[in-house]
């Protein structure tokens, strides 16, 4: 690696996310001069994946689980589709960078992912460029996260970026050696700003819908035993829209057991706490942990009519895992509902 290409790339650090993103935030508030960008609100790197140095995170959406198509090959012009794609099922993660600096060359950002992605212990699967990624023979607009979104990545979208010969879009996708992790890196110049280049960065983490369904619902009588042997029992069938404290409907058999549970035991009361794994921000994940665990608490009452008077909710985010976040198996166990005995 040459010295240039040392100075650009942030390596990826091992503690846990969401301490990279507070000491990223302090030293931030520290050293950063007034009016230099900063990440938005409520994101942060994904903690395999290094960023280039000197730019920042414009937006940042995820999906816990989706169905993912990614080019894999160029562009077959004959037969208007990629000559490869990988079709990924699992956690999704989006995050749209921008650079401070406006002369940043995005074909330099690209060589840069080239070298380090190998370096943080990713395969190269592909890497393209301009009309080995377009979906049109004629140069002119492209919509980059064509490339990025999923099944329908050829779909409307209004971000775009200029394709013309001057401003290619350069592309890359790359799986992990030992992680079930792949990741596409878009780099780009922003239409109508051609001083600024955005890259986007999307992280699909496999078999998390696998995971999850490894888990056998329990009945009334094992979730009984574990209060009685421990006080509080894991619950990781009680499962919520995405960015929402709406309920599933494939929760409800769990909701029914705890219900028939409580009606079995008049004397019980419950403490019901939400937890989330580490992706995200810390405040934002504790505000909604708390708002699933009370929706869980109102779900009893409405649907099973248990007083409410015997329910209590709290949300504990991502403050007591009971598995390493460094894994995606990790991170589905640490997704859960608590249930803890307390006393009416």
């Amino acid at each position: 690696m040459t010295t240039e290409q040392e100075d650009l790339m942030t390596l990826p650090t091992p503690f846990p996310l969401y301490l990279v993103i507070v000491a990223a935030a302090l030293l931030l508030a520290l050293a950063s001069p007034p009016g230099l960008a900063q990440d938005a609100e409520g994101t942060g790197d994904h903690p395999l994946v290094p960023r280039i140095a000197g730019s920042y995170i414009g937006s940042m959406e995820t999906n816990e689980f989706r169905s993912v198509t990614l080019p894999a090959g160029p562009w077959d012009h004959p037969e208007r589709e990629h000559t490869d794609t990988l079709v990924l099922e699992g956690e999704w993660l989006q995050l749209r960078y921008r650079f401070e600096e406006a002369e940043t060359s995005a074909l330099r950002v690209h060589r840069s992912f080239e070298q380090t992605l190998p370096e943080a212990g990713f395969e190269m699967v592909f890497a393209g460029a301009g009309a080995e990624l377009l979906s049109s023979g004629t140069p002119g607009n492209v919509r980059v996260r064509n490339f990025m979104i999923g099944a329908d990545y050829r779909g409307d979208y209004t971000s775009t970026a200029s394709l013309g010969r001057r401003d290619p879009v350069y592309y890359l996708l790359a799986r992990h050696g030992e992680e079930p992790v792949y990741v596409a890196v878009a780099t780009y110049i922003l239409a109508g700003r051609p001083s600024r280049v955005e890259y986007a960065v999307t992280v699909v983490t496999e078999e998390e819908m696998q995971v999850g369904m490894d888990h056998q619902p329990l009945t009334a009588g094992e979730m009984e035993q574990g209060l009685i042997s421990e006080g509080r029992v894991a619950i990781q069938d009680i499962l919520f829209a995405f960015d929402s404290d709406d309920i599933l409907p494939e929760s409800s058999d769990s909701l029914a057991t705890i219900a028939s549970l409580l009606e079995d035991r008049s004397e019980l009361g419950l403490l019901v706490v939400r937890h989330t794994d580490d992706v995200g921000d810390f405040d934002y994940n504790l505000r909604l942990s708390m708002a699933r665990a009370t929706a869980v608490v109102d779900y009893l009452v409405r649907e099973h009519g248990i007083d409410r008077a015997r329910l209590n909710s709290a949300g504990a985010g991502m403050m007591a895992p009971i598995a390493s976040n460094r894994s995606e198996e990790g991170r589905a166990r640490n997704r859960r509902v608590e249930l803890v005995e307390i006393r009416p």
